[in-house]
C-alpha cells in the first residue's frame, strides 16, 4: 500500500496525493493507494492487510527524495495528540495485533506550502523522481 500524506490545498504538501494519483494510473498489480491529510491510529486496520506500506510525504528538510525503511523499534517524538507517525503505528501494530508492519518512508522535498492546489515545479520533479524510486523498489520485490 502506498499512503500519500498531506493537505492538497497547501501547495507542495500535496506531494503524497500526487504520487498516489500517478501510481494509480500505472495500474500496478497488488498495489493500492490511499490519500490522507495525516496519519491516524484508525489506519492500522487497513494497514494489517498489506505486506508493505510506503508513506509518501512532503518535507522541507531532505534532499530531493529520501527513501528508506523504518527500522524496528525506531520511534519519533509525537508533538501532540493529533500527530501520529510511522514509529507509533508500527509500535501499536506490534502490541495490539502482534504483527511487525513493514514501513518504507518516502520523504520528498517541497518548497512552497502556501494555500493553493498546485505543486511547484521543483516539487513535481522531486515527486516524479520518487515515483520512479517507488516503482523500482516494487519491481525488485520490495527489498
Amino acid at each position: 500500500m502506498i499512503v500519500g500524506v498531506g493537505n492538497t490545498l497547501r501547495g507542495d504538501d500535496g506531494i503524497g496525493a500526487y504520487i498516489c494519483s500517478h501510481i494509480d494510473k500505472l495500474n500496478v498489480p497488488g498495489i493500492k493507494t490511499l490519500v490522507v491529510q495525516q496519519l491516524d491510529t484508525e489506519l492500522l486496520e487497513t494497514f494489517m492487510q498489506f505486506d508493505h506500506i510506503i508513506l509518501a510525504d512532503a518535507t522541507l528538510e531532505e534532499d530531493t527524495v529520501v527513501f528508506y525503511p523504518l527500522k524496528p523499534g525506531e520511534t519519533f517524538p509525537v508533538s501532540s495528540s493529533h500527530h501520529v507517525n510511522a514509529g507509533l503505528l508500527a509500535s501499536l501494530a506490534e502490541k495490539l495485533f502482534h504483527k511487525d508492519l513493514s514501513f518504507m518512508i518516502c520523504a520528498v522535498k517541497g518548497e512552497h506550502f502556501d494555500m493553493g492546489e498546485h505543486l511547484s515545479v521543483t516539487a513535481r520533479q522531486n515527486a516524479d523522481a520518487a515515483i520512479g524510486i517507488i516503482c523500482d523498489w516494487i519491481e525488485k520485490g520490495c527489498s
